[in-house]
């Protein structure tokens, strides 16, 4: 059995922070994309999209509120 490991080498030095999957609980979530709604609509409001590499659920993310949401 072959388990895929994903690393990130990073050149900007800074350190990347690791989500925990709120459904199985591993630290396996990778950053999909991330989105910044346009000033024109007052303040921006930021939605992360992260998928599960460990049991493959979907989630959105809220820094403003820290929630996550399951993606259907």
């Amino acid at each position: 059995m072959e388990i895929a490991v994903r690393q990130n080498f990073s050149t900007s030095g800074r350190v990347q922070h690791v989500h925990r999957c709120p459904q199985c609980r591993a630290d396996a979530l990778v950053l999909n994309r991330r989105h910044v709604s346009p000033p024109a609509w007052g303040l921006p409001v930021v939605t992360e999209y992260y998928d599960c590499d460990f049991c493959e659920a979907r989630f959105t993310y809220s820094p403003a509120e820290n929630r996550w949401k399951p993606i259907s």
